[in-house]
């Protein structure tokens, strides 16, 4: 038997239901709070709950690791009496006292967990509010494999084939990301051709002639950039995990500064222009005034 769940769904009947009256007594638990803020000020139960007993998302963390740390170790012995094995997806998304409860059950030993995910593609955020373990966001959170791998809590698996873009694409999106992380390079298996594959820089005068031939996704990083371009863009947090052709990225101004004069990009930005690009299997073109600087082949009609 499988179970399948949501984390914030694992959270409330795995960690925090169950042993929730060691806590707080009182309160009857009814189920999730998704945008609800009970305010900077709120203590004691009503900063985990409003008046109907739904827990608030922003802190279901914290609160399933108190109860966790309330009931002595029981409520991992639980989970490991009901589960065998435990895989967790895009674990990238976990920050905060989420770190905390995978920490706990990695100590468990009579618990397989498995976690799969890539922090390049950092652009979500269990726990945006969570201050805890700040260190650990995006990127950081190598950091926090390896420290968990010093512990012998876990073993590093890296994968470095992409079956999705092309060599050049693969090898544009290494680029992106600071040297020092030490990621290894990806390989493509991903040996189609189209005709047009690649990196390319276009002008801005250019793009409804690209447009009208290669029919490519238009992205870009918010609705802040190019808010006066009339074309179906897509955000880059939106398309995380869905494949393209093609992609017609317009650029910010920091991502133009990285094409065209090498200035490295902050880990956030870095990791939401990498999600972007990764989207397309054949071709990436970037809008530019002045495409000729970029050093990317210039498409031209």
């Amino acid at each position: 038997m499988v179970t399948v769940v949501g984390w914030y769904s694992f959270l409330l009947q795995n960690c925090i239901g169950p042993y929730l009256p060691l806590l707080y007594p009182d309160v009857r638990l009814s189920g999730l709070n998704f945008e609800g803020n009970p305010g900077r000020y709120a203590k004691g139960s009503s900063r985990y709950f409003d008046s109907s007993g739904r827990a608030y998302r922003m802190h279901l963390s914290k609160l399933a690791r108190d109860v966790m740390t309330a009931s002595r170790g029981a409520v991992v012995d639980r989970i490991s009496r009901m589960y065998d094995e435990i895989y967790i997806d895009e674990v990238q998304d976990l920050t905060g006292n989420d770190l905390h409860i995978l920490e706990a059950l990695l100590k468990c030993g009579q618990l397989k967990t498995v976690m799969v995910g890539d922090v390049r593609q950092s652009v979500f955020d269990t726990n945006p509010h969570d201050q805890a373990l700040k260190q650990y966001r995006g990127l950081g959170m190598l950091d926090w494999f390896r420290k968990q791998e010093s512990a012998g809590l876990l073993r590093i698996h890296e994968r470095t084939d992409t079956w999705r873009s092309n060599q050049i694409i693969a090898s544009f999106s290494d680029s992106i990301l600071p040297e020092t992380a030490g990621f290894p390079s990806t390989i493509s298996k991903q040996t189609g051709r189209s005709g047009h594959d690649g990196v390319f820089a276009i002008s801005e005068n250019d793009v409804g002639a690209y447009i009208e031939k290669f029919q490519p996704q238009p992205l870009r990083n918010s609705g802040a950039t190019a808010r006066l371009v009339d074309l179906p863009f897509l955000n880059f947090g939106k398309v995380k995990g869905l494949t393209f052709d093609r992609v017609l990225i317009y650029p910010t101004e920091t991502t133009k500064q990285f094409i065209i004069d090498g200035v490295a990009l902050s880990n956030q930005s870095a990791c939401r222009l990498y999600v972007g690009v990764t989207r397309a299997r054949c071709s990436v073109a970037f809008v530019l005034t002045e495409p000729q600087r970029s050093g990317l082949p210039v498409w031209v009609p």
